[in-house]
């Protein structure tokens, strides 16, 4: 599902993780669900995210990209187990992702 704001270029919600930059899909690799984030760090402070986690501890991960992810700017998207991307959007605004994972994943 693409947020309201799906990036221009890039992986879009329903694409496969590609391998940028090199050793993400290692990473992002294993049983659980992961949050990737890109844009400069001040956006993605652990009090934004905490709230995410919470009552799905052990579950989602989180990878803060800055600027090494496979989108430019500010993005946000959740990787699902399969490595494949369930929600894809631009900007810091997290009520949609909020609300996939609510759908998906409840607390």
């Amino acid at each position: 599902m693409d947020g309201s704001r799906p990036p221009r270029r890039g992986p879009r919600a329903g694409d496969r993780l590609p391998d940028l930059p090199s050793g993400l899909q290692a990473r992002c690799a294993g049983p659980g669900y992961q949050v990737l984030l890109t844009g400069p760090p001040h956006l993605w402070s652990d009090e934004r995210i905490a709230p995410l986690l919470r009552g799905r501890d052990g579950l989602v991960g989180v990878h803060r990209l800055e600027d090494q992810g496979p989108w430019p700017g500010v993005v946000h998207g959740l990787l699902r187990p399969d490595g494949y991307f369930g929600y894809v959007a631009t900007g810091a605004q997290l009520t949609g992702l909020r609300a996939y994972l609510d759908r998906w994943l409840p607390a």
